[in-house]
């Protein structure tokens, strides 16, 4: 019977290190690679939110420092024509500054409207009218809010609980006690009802009396001779 030699001792070691270089290859990609490939892309996705955020804060900062008109998506025909109506309608006008006065606890000392006028603006017929109020700072402040509040647009719709009012000058005066009284400016406008313009000029009148004289003249000369002749005989 053969008996089996023992292996050389370099290659029981080189065995040994060859076993232990494949424990490390492997445990190399089964745990180390993927972990390394996560970690890389939440360092990615990190990034990309860090970048995010930088955008929005400038779109934010750019937002500040401008101030767009708000775009009218839908606007109801009847809330157009609630905002801005197609006549002065004068009484509508008082009792609706009237009644915000009441609202806001304001005391209604007088009204003063004038004639409509064109406001260069908009094209459009306006009515001026100066409110004369007593109150508080409050009360004041509250008056103003709703008259400009009245008209207002909110998700891209017209919305309006009243006539479109625009506040021209306020002025201040102080009373006894905390009271102050004001004098509020304000404009509301006629939808369609632009100043008339001016009536075209009537044509020249015909220079009648020349050829009238002409026609006279032509008359005797022609009739001369026939008168002459007539008497010759």
């Amino acid at each position: 019977m053969k008996i089996p030699r023992p292996l050389p001792k370099a290659a029981v070691i080189g065995g040994i290190a060859a076993a232990g270089l494949l424990v490390v290859v492997v445990g190399w990609l089964v745990l180390v690679g993927p972990q390394n490939h996560k970690a890389a892309s939440l360092t990615k996705q990190t990034a990309d939110v860090e970048k995010q955020i930088t955008d929005q804060l400038a779109q934010i900062a750019a937002a500040k420092n401008v101030t767009a008109a708000p775009q009218v998506h839908v606007a109801d025909v009847y809330k157009l024509a609630k905002a801005m109506p197609s006549m002065t309608d004068m009484p509508n006008i008082l009792i609706q500054l009237d009644q915000v006065a009441k609202d806001s606890g304001v005391q209604l000392q007088n009204i003063a409207p004038s004639q409509p006028s064109l406001d260069p603006a908009t094209g459009q017929q306006a009515v001026q009218v100066t409110l004369n109020v007593n109150g508080d700072f409050y009360t004041l402040t509250d008056l103003l809010y709703r008259l400009r509040n009245f008209v207002y647009v909110r998700h891209g719709a017209l919305e309006a609980s009243g006539r479109l009012f625009t506040i021209d000058n306020v002025s201040f005066s102080p009373l006894e006690g905390h009271q102050l009284t004001a004098s509020i400016g304000v404009r509301t406008y006629v939808y369609g009802a632009a100043a008339a313009a001016p009536a075209a000029a009537a044509p020249p009148a015909t220079d009648t009396s020349t050829d009238t004289t002409s026609t006279t003249t032509d008359t005797t000369s022609s009739d001369a001779p026939s008168a002459a002749g007539s008497g010759g005989e």
